[in-house]
């Protein structure tokens, strides 16, 4: 999943959006200026209609087209379905769970996928859900010229032509019939499954895409899916979402929430919303930092918090090309300069452990073994670059977004303090965000920070994403190109036997972060949520991510 950091003009539009808004109904930007918003008393006397849920988004959002949005999945995840998805147990630990694809099979030399289709998937159109509609969504995932998600359909056979448009017929999908499929792979690929369980595989409907064209995803009147949730309305400011008449629950499941309300809310107003009873869960992440701590990690809220760790890692990626972070030493002392408890603790309330590896807790392939290594010496960092000749004359630049918010900039701040008192000449160097992410892709970012959350259940997402092949690394500015390596990435995929898979992937996170020190691993996150009093429970999607299921969210009978 992509950053999920927020810009500073984000936030400034939303704001400005949501006072002209209130000020159509009545009121004046002055009287929801953020001087008055945190003394302004809201107005919750209204009643608030049976199963309606109440939430905030911190930004519009663009587009539902999955292929051309890989940031903003709220939606998506309720308006669509996949063929299967993650879901998290009683005990925490996750499991697959057939959605669309009611039976599956594999062939024995793990390349021919064979699913057979729910008979009870419609489209919220009143159309069915065919075979045909999942060969066109992962056909048009390679075709489309700015598709995002390549990544996710390039192992079907025949995926490199469909890419560089000599044919629109994708040979690997084979329909058997309206409900029969078949999906053959170039290579074994273990974590294909999985795969198919995220956002970005989110079944279209080709009736619905075809007819709307480039509007796809960008009105409710052009936008159908066959998940339990249809949009009603959609702007920059508001969205709407209501139940899918012709969705049917699966055996155990209730959707208590009968509509949900999304507004664009500005950090001050989601705070002052929820406490005034106009919100019914928040994301803590949502509001600033000092609300953050001072009010929502008081112990009134504890009763109602339901606190989950994300399944990322905040990481600081080296450019092993670029004196002088070509020398492993000084990529080695960089590990062990950065006070990473400091950061989580000041930046982020001590919410979170730091990760001394790539793959993140509850991820599978995650090994304890390969934590705890990576301590913090400022000491031996600054006898490390005192071995390399010349090391303290260049100077190392870390790439910051000057749009990004004001915590990763701070974070920013607080790394280039400790390599300075290691002894390294560290500068910050801001780039617009064109011009750093293209710089990023081509290789020339020195070091910056980023993150990476989960967007399958398999370590392959992680450390493939980074280093499967040398257009990769370079695309992230990591430049890692020691071709064996890189080869074992790949092949590790193909592994069938999953304990000899896995194996191979822990030896591979050693290699890469403790012999190699390709990049500084620092810590993942808590993503802390508050129940409102019309809410039940809650269950956090398994990754953590601000993203959620409203069939997750269980109303209080009483709100029902």
């Amino acid at each position: 999943m992509r950053d999920r950091a927020l810009s500073l003009t984000a936030l400034l539009l939303a704001l400005l959006i949501l006072c002209g808004s209130l000020a159509g109904c009545g009121g004046t930007a002055a009287e929801t200026s953020p001087e008055t918003q945190e003394t302004a008393e809201p107005d919750s006397s209204e009643p608030v209609e049976p199963g309606l849920v109440r939430l905030a988004l911190s930004n519009s959002i663009e587009t539902m087209d999955v292929h051309k949005n890989t940031e903003d999945y709220m939606i998506p995840l309720n308006i669509y379905e996949r063929l299967f998805d993650i879901r998290v147990n009683a005990d925490g630990s996750t499991r697959l769970e057939h959605s669309l694809a009611q039976y599956w099979t594999v062939s024995d030399d793990g390349l021919t996928y064979r699913f057979t289709l729910r008979g009870d998937a419609f489209f919220s159109d009143g159309t069915p859900v065919k075979s045909s509609d999942v060969a066109f969504t992962f056909t048009r995932m390679l075709a489309l010229p700015d598709s995002g998600q390549t990544d996710f359909a390039d192992l079907i056979c025949g995926a490199e032509a469909v890419m560089a448009g000599t044919t629109d017929v994708l040979d690997g999908i084979r329909i058997i019939d309206d409900r029969t499929l078949e999906i053959v792979l170039s290579e074994p690929y273990s974590g294909y499954i999985y795969q198919l369980a995220t956002p970005s595989c989110s079944i279209l409907s080709e009736k619905c895409v075809t007819e709307s064209g480039d509007s796809f995803g960008r009105t409710a009147e052009t936008t159908v899916g066959s998940g339990p949730y249809r949009v009603t309305e959609f702007t920059d400011s508001r969205i709407i979402l209501e139940q899918n008449p012709y969705y049917r629950c699966r055996e155990g499941e209730e959707l208590t929430v009968k509509r949900a309300e999304f507004l664009v809310l500005a950090p001050a107003l989601i705070d002052r919303m929820f406490r005034g009873g106009e919100l019914d869960l928040l994301d803590v992440s949502r509001v600033t930092p000092e609300a953050a701590e001072q009010v929502y990690k008081s112990g009134e809220w504890a009763p109602r918090t339901v606190a989950y760790s994300r399944v990322e890692v905040q990481y600081l990626m080296l450019n092993v090309e670029t004196p002088p972070l070509s020398d492993v030493r000084i990529r080695r002392a960089v590990q062990m300069a950065i006070d990473r408890q400091r950061i989580l603790d000041e930046l982020y309330n001590g919410d979170g452990k730091l990760l001394d590896g790539i793959y993140p807790r509850g991820l599978i392939g995650f090994t304890e073994e390969n934590q705890g290594w990576l301590q913090y010496d400022p000491e031996e960092a600054a006898r490390l670059i005192g071995e390399v000749p010349g090391a303290k004359d260049v100077r190392l630049e870390l790439a910051a977004n000057s749009q990004s918010e004001i915590r990763t900039l701070r974070m920013l701040e607080m790394i280039q303090q400790d390599l300075s008192a290691a002894g390294l000449d560290v500068s910050i160097v801001s780039y617009d965000e064109e011009s750093r992410l293209y710089l990023r892709k081509a290789g020339r970012l020195m070091a910056y920070t980023g993150e990476w959350s989960a967007d399958f259940n398999d370590p392959d997402n992680f450390i493939y994403t980074f280093f499967g092949s040398r257009a990769k690394t370079l695309y992230r500015s990591g430049n890692y190109s020691d071709e064996g390596v890189i080869a074992r990435i790949a092949a590790a995929r193909t592994i069938r036997d999953q304990r000899a898979r896995l194996s191979e992937y822990a030896a591979l996170e050693r290699l890469l972060i403790q012999d190699e020190a390709v990049w500084v691993p620092l810590f993942s996150s808590d993503h802390l949520f508050i129940l409102g009093d019309r809410l039940e429970s809650f269950t956090p999607f398994w990754a953590g991510w601000g993203s959620l299921y409203l069939k997750d969210i269980v109303l209080r009978s009483e709100a029902r």
